[in-house]
C-alpha cells in the first residue's frame, strides 16, 4: 500500500537546504551532473534536538532509522533544451539505512541527478526490511511513575508503507542543481507524533520484553496499531526550497 507521508513525521515537517560540496564520489547513485543530498533528524516540532518528547505523555523519543531500497522521482524543471517533466528511479545498490541523528551539517545520503532549474521534485522512499532489521525502527525512554526510565522499542517490519514529499521552489520559481550547486533537504522528524493517543496507562501496563517496551506486530498490539495508525494517517507536506 502506497501512503503518501512526510518522512516519518507529524504535524510538521521543517525542510532547511544549504548548498554545499560533495567530496566523496564514490557509491552515488542516479545519473547526471548534478547533486541533491539529504539529512535527517528528531526535532520536537520547534527546534533542532536529538531527543523528542510527546505532549501527553512521559515518553521521550531518542533515535532511530529508516531503510530505503529505492527512489522514486517526478520532477518538473527546465534546460538548455527547454522545460521536462520526467519520471526517475533511483536504486542503491546496498540498502540505504538512514540513521535519525543530532543535525551536524552532515549529509545521511546524496542522489546524482540531471542539472538544471527544477520547478519541483515529487520525491518517495520506497523502504524494506533488511538484515533482520524493520523498515521503520525508533528507539525511546519512558518515565514510569515509580521514577523507573524504561527503554522503549517500536519496530515496523514490512514494505507496505512509502513515504512522499513534495520539494518545490520558493515563491513558485526554480532552484539550481549542477556540478556547483548541490541543495541539501534537511528533514526534521517529528516523530512523537507517531504516539500520538498513547495514554500513560496503556505505557505503565504494557507488557516488557528483557526490561524493554517492546512495540512490535506480535507484541503490544494495540499500542502498535495505533502507531502504524498514526504513520498511515498524516497528509501530504510540500517542502519550499529556501535559495
Amino acid at each position: 500500500m502506497k501512503i503518501s507521508k512526510n518522512i516519518l513525521t507529524a504535524m510538521a515537517l521543517a525542510a532547511t537546504f544549504a548548498f554545499v560540496s560533495c567530496s566523496n564520489e564514490d557509491e552515488i547513485p542516479g545519473s547526471g551532473e548534478g547533486k541533491l543530498g539529504f539529512a535527517f533528524v528528531l526535532n520536537n516540532g520547534t527546534a533542532s534536538a536529538a531527543n523528542a518528547r510527546t505532549e501527553n505523555s512521559n515518553l521521550t523519543i531518542e533515535n532511530g532509522f529508516i531503510q530505503i531500497k529505492e527512489l522514486e522521482l517526478e520532477v518538473e524543471g527546465k534546460n538548455d533544451l527547454g522545460t521536462f517533466e520526467k519520471e526517475i528511479e533511483i536504486k542503491f545498490r546496498d540498502i540505504k539505512k538512514v540513521t535519525f541523528n543530532d543535525f551536524d551539517e552532515s549529509v545521511d545520503f546524496f542522489i546524482n541527478i540531471e542539472a538544471g532549474e527544477y520547478k519541483e521534485i515529487k520525491l518517495e522512499l520506497d523502504l524494506i526490511d533488511y538484515r533482520n532489521e524493520p523498515s521503520i525502527y525508533i528507539e525511546g525512554t519512558y518515565a514510569s511513575q515509580s521514577g523507573a526510565a524504561i527503554p522503549v522499542v517500536f519496530e515496523f517490519y514490512g514494505d507496505d508503507i512509502d513515504f512522499e514529499v513534495e520539494i518545490e521552489a520558493k515563491d513558485g520559481g526554480y532552484f539550481s542543481i549542477d556540478a556547483r550547486n548541490n541543495p541539501l533537504a534537511l528533514f526534521e522528524i517529528n516523530a512523537v507524533n507517531w504516539f500520538r493517543g498513547v495514554s500513560d496507562s496503556e505505557f505503565e501496563n504494557a507488557n516488557r520484553t528483557n526490561g524493554a517496551i517492546l512495540i512490535k506486530r506480535d507484541s503490544n498490539r494495540e499500542i502498535y496499531s495505533k502507531v502504524t495508525r498514526n504513520i498511515k494517517e498524516f497528509a501530504d507536506i510540500e517542502i519550499e526550497l529556501r535559495r
